[in-house]
């Protein structure tokens, strides 16, 4: 009864009704071949609602966990030309297509398991399992249905572009997740402002993922790509896919979002590159930003930004990069004038002619001027900075280290300022105690801790290692994985020797050992025998027991008790006497005794 009251695309009660009052969207149509039918139930747990997107790989549709009551996201593996609906829903292989099913399936599980893993970055959405059901395989993952695409939401604003302070905070967080995706071994291959949701709380999600086979041509399967976003390597141009065909989509996006604009297709990029950043906006960006997206929107693979890291750096840089801007940019686009004038019009036809800008050599000259004027201020500003500190440093020279250090800081541009009030920059947390960072604040909303314990001769609870560098600036919450020292085992040697118990617990590294006679125990022989190890607590200077998990620093002190059992011991005439009273009495004759005397 509870499928006939849900919409199928919000997934909430709205009883008899065929229109839903709250997403306002017709709950009657049927859904068309070959998807699933609606109110299907995959796995007997979800419930089948309207499709949302598909390609050559699959489907993907709105639907209610009956479970846990609440809406989810199902992706189908349902591959074009290899399967088929047969009764009740199932899925049948077509002849000779056996072979390519294992493999798209494998790939499809082996991609939504990595997913499944991913934890911690607000722009990753959350999958929460694979169910093989009617013949195929789903994944089960969050429900974005009360979001917008990134593309709507570009096309709403008045401009049709958005600001970079605006732009940062909205991508910057995308960014880090692209971040931990290349980390995982995923290459997403289809990062644009289709897959790219805002959700209901204005933070972009990342959505779209599907097999290798579909984000690049000459594949198996029937490719989607989407133009002005993909690489040039995804044309077949180049050999495969890499961490660097998700840093041009990205870019391209950015440019999307910054510009107003949809790049020029990468295939046709090759014959005639006529991508370009007109004047005005030239002019408005920091010239490190551009700087990021020309060294990110390169053509060749091999010329362009390679890991989320360094496109992360480049777009946190300072005005000091903007020498660097300068050469590339003049490189690059000093030949190139085109504007871009209604972005809104360019979005719904792509194809029409772009309205031009004035002539290159005005735009060659006033981009360099920006960058000129740019370094001449940081110079200048670095060279007050110096004398101040100077003058300063003749009063008081241990505060002249702190005036300095502030100087710094202050000769940074607001851009600097303002990442450093929403961001954190990831310190050595070698040799620190567990316990001391986790009660940190400074890392709250920023910095998730997951952590491995090993065995290690370091203070046990301290951090021997981690997977985030040092200086590593991080925008929105990641995972940093601390591997801590987890000490040494303790070894029982209870009832053993003293001799034995002591080498034991040497073998096993603990330095600190010392030894306690108790009972009867007062001098050294073989009989002595462990009856008690106890160790120091370090805070309290205390003899306590030693723990359940048998685990110490290998500097900690161990004491050792052991007892003594006495032996008796006996002379050799003592003995003799005990053999004699042991022998038979033996009766003779008087007479004999006699003689004898």
């Amino acid at each position: 009864m509870e499928k006939e009251k849900l919409c199928l695309r919000c997934m909430r009660k709205i009883g008899d009704n065929d229109f839903c009052p709250y997403c306002r969207k017709e709950n009657s149509e049927p859904q068309k071949d070959p998807f699933l039918p609606l109110k299907t139930v995959v796995g007997g747990r979800y419930l089948v609602g309207k499709l949302i997107a598909s390609n050559s790989e699959g489907a993907t549709y709105y639907a209610f966990d009956m479970e846990k009551k609440t809406p989810v996201t199902l992706r189908e593996l349902f591959p074009e030309g290899i399967l088929s609906r047969g009764e009740g829903n199932y899925c049948l292989v077509n002849i000779g297509k056996a072979s390519e099913f294992i493999d798209a399936k494998e790939e499809f599980v082996k991609l939504w398991t990595k997913l499944t893993e991913l934890r911690g970055f607000t722009a990753l959405t959350q999958v929460y399992g694979i169910v093989e059901d009617l013949g195929t395989v789903y994944a089960v993952s969050e429900y974005l249905g009360e979001g917008k695409t990134l593309r709507e939401f570009l096309l709403e604003q008045e401009t049709g572009y958005i600001s970079w302070d605006d732009a940062r905070v909205l991508f910057m967080p995308v960014l880090s997740a692209l971040g931990e995706l290349h980390y995982a071994g995923i290459i997403h291959g289809g990062i644009c402002p289709e897959t790219l949701i805002l959700d209901k709380n204005g933070k972009i999600r990342i959505t779209g993922y599907s097999i290798e086979e579909v984000r690049r041509q000459k594949s198996t399967m029937e490719s989607e790509l989407f133009d002005g976003y993909a690489a040039v390597e995804q044309y077949g141009f180049s050999d495969g896919l890499s961490t660097s065909t998700d840093i041009y989509a990205f870019s391209a996006v950015l440019y999307r979002a910054l510009i107003g604009s949809v790049p020029m297709s990468s295939a046709s990029r090759l014959t005639n590159d006529k991508l370009m950043i007109p004047g005005k906006f030239a002019e408005q960006l920091p010239a490190y930003v551009i700087n990021a997206l020309v060294n990110g929107l390169q053509i060749l693979p091999d010329d362009r930004t390679v890991t989320a890291e360094e496109l992360r750096d480049e777009l946190s840089a300072s005005p000091a990069a903007a020498g660097t801007a300068s050469e590339a940019y003049s490189s690059m686009y000093a030949s190139q004038t085109e504007a871009v004038d209604g972005a809104l019009a360019q979005e719904a036809s792509p194809e029409e002619s772009i309205e031009e800008i004035p002539d290159s050599q005005k735009m060659k000259k006033s981009t360099i001027a920006v960058f000129v004027i740019s370094v001449i201020l940081c110079l200048g500003i670095l060279v007050v900075a110096l004398v101040g500190i100077k003058g300063f440093s003749d009063k008081n020279d241990e505060e002249s280290t702190t005036e300095e250090s502030t100087t710094e800081f202050v000769s940074e541009d607001d851009t600097t300022e303002k990442i450093g009030a929403s961001s954190i920059t990831v310190p050595d947390f070698r040799g620190k105690a567990l316990e001391d960072i986790k009660t940190d604040t400074t890392y709250n909303g920023f910095l998730i801790f997951k952590t491995e314990y090993v065995d290690s001769d370091e203070e046990k609870g301290t951090v021997i290692s981690q997977d985030l560098t040092e200086g590593t600036i991080v925008f929105e919450e990641r995972n940093i994985t601390l591997r801590i020292s987890n000490g040494r085992e303790v070894p029982d040697v209870l009832n053993e020797t003293l001799k034995d118990a002591v080498a034991d617990l040497k073998a096993a590294g603990f330095k600190k050992v010392e030894t306690v006679a108790g009972n009867v125990a007062d001098r050294e022989s073989d009989s002595m025998r462990v009856y008690s190890v106890v160790c120091q607590d370090t805070k309290t200077d205390n003899w306590v027991a030693i723990p359940d998990d048998r685990r110490l620093s290998v500097t900690d002190k161990i004491i050792v008790y052991y007892y003594g059992e006495y032996v008796e011991e006996t002379t050799e005439e003592e003995n003799t006497e005990e053999v004699l009273d042991d022998e038979p009495v033996v009766d003779v004759d008087d007479d004999n005794s006699s003689e004898e005397e």
